[in-house]
């Protein structure tokens, strides 16, 4: 790659190859299962499809395959990119400079042969790189884009009955004392009516002897 530095972001343009080089982009591609069969590699790849195909092999949680629609078009083509610089390349630190994006598109020799080699090598790093960073790596971009921390889950809010709650509860309290008082009152005047029965019956039975 040849580096050219746009704002922020480093973009990378991909150097050329000697015959070696290319022909081990032909044999690591025929490797890969695509969708559609391997005619002409300068056009068969030029609408970025097949290059999300082939990171899907190799990382399939990178790639929604649904967001590449097959074009003839360059606007579509220009989208197509558009989106794996955005939501897949960047995930193996990898850029696509405008360049050689624009040469592929029009189907300029050799322009996806380049491109292929620089993926082969980002895929092969990043294969190789060991799980906790790789983890690490997905956890910051994770972070970034939800904008909150992992570590700050939310914190268990104690329990605080309502107003509403306590008002229901104070008023099923009295409705007990009424009753309390209501039965104990009952109770009170059964005894007094129970011992007037009593001294009737008493008097009667005196009054026959």
């Amino acid at each position: 790659y040849q580096r050219r530095v746009h704002g922020d972001l480093l973009i990378m343009e991909a150097a050329t190859l000697n015959e070696e080089e290319m022909q081990s982009v032909y044999n690591w591609v025929d490797e890969i299962p695509l969708t559609r069969p391997k005619k002409n590699i300068t056009r068969d790849f030029s609408d970025g499809v097949l290059f999300a195909e082939v990171v899907k092999h190799f990382i399939p949680k990178f790639v929604e395959i649904h967001n590449y629609i097959p074009a003839h078009s360059i606007s579509q083509k220009l989208y197509n990119w558009e989106t794996l610089n955005q939501k897949v390349f960047k995930k193996i630190a990898m850029q696509v400079s405008k360049s050689d994006v624009d040469q592929i598109v029009n189907c300029i020799p050799e322009a996806v042969e380049r491109v292929l080699k620089v993926l082969q090598n980002k895929i092969k790093f990043y294969l190789e790189k060991p799980k906790g960073s790789m983890m690490e790596s997905e956890k910051k971009e994770s972070v970034s884009g939800s904008g909150t921390s992992p570590s700050s889950k939310p914190m268990p809010v104690p329990f605080a009955p309502s107003t509403q709650a306590l008002s229901e509860k104070e008023e099923t309290i009295q409705e007990l004392r009424e009753t309390i008082e209501i039965m104990a009152v009952s109770y009170t005047h059964l005894r007094a009516h129970e011992t007037l029965r009593y001294l009737v019956c008493r008097l009667l039975l005196e009054k026959k002897k």
